[in-house]
C-alpha cells in the first residue's frame, strides 16, 4: 500500500489574500477572468472548506494560481502560425467592425534631403450600418499636432490647427469594400466652422487669417465641396482603403489604386497587387501586402510643376514611382491594428512620403518590422441616397 501525502498550499503558486480583497478585484488586478481564478483554485484546493463559490470564504488566506506558461520564442511562434480558413476564396468583411479605438499617426515627407515628420492622433468609432450595407464611422482628432517632434506653435500653424479642428468629428460613410465614400455630417461641421471662425477672429487679424478663411469657406460651400477637399486626406485614404473585398483562392488580386500625394495635387494612380498572407502572423494579425508601380498619365514635368519644383525644360518622359502598403488586421473584426504605406516618385528632386498608423490601445510591443521601407482618389461626388 502506497502512502499519498496530503497536498498543502506550499505545493502551489499562491496569492496572499488581503483585507478587502474580492474574487472580482483580485481577478481584475491579475488580468484574469474571475471564473478562471475560481476554477483553477477549486481544482487543487487541499480542503473542501476552502472552495470558492460566489466569492472568497471569509477564512480563506491563500488563492491558488495557475503557473504562467513559458513564453514562446519568435521562432516557435513562426512555426505555430494559424492558417486562415479560405474555402476556395476569402472575404474580408465589415460585419463585425464595431470598434472604438485610438490611433497614433506619423506622416513623413521627404523632398530630396529634407525630411518633415508630422504626428497626430485619431479615434475611430463605429456608429451604425444602414440597410444598403454602408457603415458609418465617427473619426475624431485627439491631442496636439507635432511637426518634427515640436508642438505646432507659429501663428500660421496655430490658425491652421484651429481651422482644421472644426472639421472633427467626421461621420465617414464607408462602402462594403471598406472604401470611404462620403461625409455624412456636413451641417454639424458647417455650424462648427461658423463658431470657430468667430473665435479665430477674436485673436488673429490680417492677410494670413483671411487666406485660411477663404480656403475653408470654399471647402465648406456644400457637402460635395467638403468631400472633394477631404478626398486627399492621408489618414482617411489609408485607413479606409478598399481592402475589404473578396479575394480568390490564390489570395491575390490586381487592381488600380489611387492615393493622394500632396493636398493641392490630383491623386496619383498605381497598378497594384493585394496579397493576403494565408497564415496569421506571430502576433495573430491578418496581414495584407500591397505592392505596385506608378501608372499615371502625367509626365515627369507635369508632376514637377504640380509639386512646385524647378523645371529645367519640358519633357514628355513619364516618371516612375512605387506604392507599398502593409495592413495588420484584427482577425475577428478585420479592422486595422497597424498600417504602413509609402509612395515615392523618381523626379529631379526625389519625392517620398509615408504614413504609419498604429493602435494606441494595444500596449504590446509591435513586432511588425517591414523588411524594406513600406511607406506608401479624387472621386466624383456620390449621390447621398444612403444618408440617414
Amino acid at each position: 500500500m502506497h502512502y499519498i501525502p496530503e497536498s498543502s498550499y506550499e505545493d502551489y503558486l499562491t496569492y496572499k489574500i488581503k483585507k478587502g480583497d474580492t474574487l472580482f478585484s483580485v481577478a481584475q488586478d491579475l488580468g484574469i477572468e474571475p471564473y478562471l481564478l475560481r476554477s483553477y483554485h477549486n481544482r487543487f484546493v487541499p480542503s473542501t472548506k476552502d472552495l470558492i463559490e460566489a466569492d472568497f470564504p471569509h477564512h480563506l488566506e491563500y488563492l491558488i494560481l495557475e503557473p504562467q506558461k513559458a513564453a514562446l520564442t519568435d521562432e516557435e511562434k513562426e512555426q505555430n502560425r494559424t492558417k486562415i480558413n479560405t474555402k476556395g476564396s476569402f472575404k474580408l468583411s465589415l460585419d463585425n467592425s464595431h470598434i472604438n479605438k485610438s490611433y497614433s499617426v506619423l506622416y513623413s515627407i521627404e523632398k530630396g534631403k529634407n525630411v518633415y515628420d508630422i504626428k497626430q492622433e485619431f479615434n475611430v468609432k463605429w456608429r451604425a450600418k444602414n440597410e444598403d450595407g454602408y457603415s458609418f464611422f465617427e473619426v475624431s482628432r485627439i491631442g496636439d499636432l507635432y511637426i518634427n517632434d515640436t508642438q505646432a506653435s507659429t501663428m500660421a500653424t496655430e490658425i491652421a490647427e484651429k481651422a482644421s479642428a472644426a472639421l472633427y468629428p467626421l461621420l465617414v460613410v464607408v462602402d462594403q469594400s471598406g472604401k470611404w465614400v462620403y461625409i455624412n455630417n456636413f451641417n454639424q461641421i458647417e455650424e462648427r466652422w461658423i463658431e470657430t471662425k468667430k473665435q479665430i477672429q477674436k485673436y488673429y487679424k490680417g492677410e494670413m487669417v483671411e487666406k485660411y478663411f477663404s480656403i475653408y469657406d470654399r471647402n465648406l460651400e456644400d457637402s460635395d465641396s467638403l468631400y472633394i477637399s477631404l478626398s486627399r486626406d492621408w489618414f482617411l485614404n489609408a485607413f479606409f482603403n478598399e481592402i475589404h473585398i473578396e479575394y480568390p483562392s490564390s489570395l491575390s488580386i490586381q487592381k488600380e489604386q489611387e492615393f493622394p500625394f500632396l493636398a493641392k495635387n490630383d491623386n496619383l494612380n498605381f497598378k497594384v497587387e493585394l496579397k493576403v498572407d494565408e497564415y496569421l502572423d506571430i502576433d495573430n494579425f491578418l496581414v495584407i501586402d500591397v505592392n505596385g508601380k506608378l501608372n499615371d498619365h502625367r509626365t515627369k514635368t507635369d508632376l514637377e510643376k504640380d509639386l512646385g519644383l524647378a523645371v529645367k525644360e519640358y519633357s514628355e518622359e513619364k516618371t516612375t514611382g512605387n506604392y507599398r502598403a502593409k495592413y495588420f488586421l484584427n482577425p475577428q473584426n478585420h479592422m486595422p491594428e497597424v498600417v504602413f504605406i509609402s509612395c515615392d516618385l523618381a523626379l529631379e528632386t526625389p519625392q517620398k512620403f509615408s504614413v504609419t498608423i498604429s493602435n494606441k490601445d494595444d500596449q504590446r510591443e509591435m513586432r511588425v518590422k517591414p523588411a524594406a521601407q513600406l511607406f506608401v482618389e479624387e472621386v466624383e461626388p456620390k449621390k447621398k441616397w444612403w444618408q440617414f
